[in-house]
Parts: C-alpha cells; structure tokens; sequence
C-alpha cells in the first residue's frame, strides 16, 4: 500500500513527460525513474533512442547524479517495419528533432544531466568502460536489438540495470523480445528485477 502510494507521487513528479511526443506508458516512464534513481552517486546511463526526449526526461528526473548519454541519429530511423518507418517520417516531416529535443530537455530543467551523441549506437560503444544503466530502444529489428546487446552490455558494471522497451512475449520477431528471451533471460549474469507493461528489466549479477 505505502509502495503504491509512492509511486502514485512519482507518476505526479513527472508527468510532464506525457507532453513530448513519443511511445511510453506512465508505468513505463515510473519504470525508468524508479532505475535511474537507484544509480550511484556520478552515474553512467545509456539511452539508445531517445526520439523527442520523453523516455530520457525520466531517467533525467530519477537520476541524482551522473550524466545520460543519449544516442539517436535525430534522422527518424529505425522503424521495425515499413509501418513504423512511415509513422516516424510522418512525424518528422520538416522538423529538427535534434533541435527539439534540446528544446524540450531544456525547457523541463534537465538538459544539464544529458550528453547528446547523434548518430548510430554502432558508432559509440568504445565510448565507455562502465555502464550503469542500459536502456536499449532503438533499432527494433534483431540484428540490430543484438548488436545493440552486444555491444553495449558486457560493459555493464557488476549491480549495474539494463531496460528493453516495447518487449512483448509474443512477439517473437521484434527485436526486444528475442534479445530478451535469447540471450538475457538464459544468461547467468542476468537477474529479472520487474516488468513496467511493456518495459522490461534486470539486473546484472556479475
């Protein structure tokens, strides 16, 4: 009861996110706070996708200290489909969306938190030696859902989180659900913590 009614007062906190256009459920944006705000103190997080800012305005509010690299070529690429790819066009029309991303981080207070790399999570991953938080949702398709693994995760520190977005069980050629069920859930190094509707986490053991 006493954790319901916390969350309840951080889906308050940061509802402003519901503003930036994008794909996140409230569960999921708690979801993504509640991971950031049990970093360690000067923290590294990982955001791979990041579109208009919606998902990394939470990680933002629920980071206390550290910064978030946030990974997006700005382009509107990465649909995982044809369907998606004409949704995220669309969307984009004539629009800077490097621009409005700044834009709206700044404008919420949290610009300050975040380093933005435009361009392609391939061109990145020796950018860092520890990873205090993964959070892969870019590129939907499995190659490129794995490559965004593999790359990314073996630098993921000991007690160190990583968060799939759009995982659905049943949708076994979306990208998220085979890397999770593939190669994360078998793995010994890995420990379920909890799901967020379609958010799904863990935690590295070792």
């Amino acid at each position: 009861m006493f954790g319901n009614f916390i969350e309840n007062r951080i889906r308050k906190k940061i509802s402003a996110f519901e503003a930036i256009d994008g794909w996140l459920t409230p569960n999921e944006a708690l979801g993504l706070y509640l991971l950031a705000s049990k970093l360690p103190p000067h923290a590294t997080v990982v955001e791979i996708g990041s579109w208009q800012g919606k998902s990394t305005y939470c990680l933002a509010r629920g980071l206390r200290s550290g910064t978030i690299h946030a990974i997006d070529p700005f382009n509107a690429s990465g649909g995982f489909d044809l369907r998606s790819e004409q949704e995220y066009m669309q969307k984009k029309a004539d629009t800077d969306l490097l621009a409005l991303f700044r834009e709206n981080m700044s404008r919420l207070g949290v610009l300050h938190k975040i380093n933005v790399k435009q361009g392609y999570s391939s061109q990145f991953a020796g950018d860092f030696e520890k990873i205090d938080l993964l959070f892969i949702d870019g590129d939907h398709s499995i190659p490129g859902c794995i490559a965004d693994f593999e790359q990314y995760a073996p630098r993921l520190a000991p007690g160190g989180w990583i968060a799939f977005h759009d995982y659905y069980a049943e949708s076994t050629d979306l990208g998220s659900t085979f890397v999770v069920n593939n190669l994360v859930m078998p793995s010994a190094n890995f420990r379920f913590y909890r799901s967020f509707d379609t958010l799904w986490t863990a935690r590295k053991i070792r």
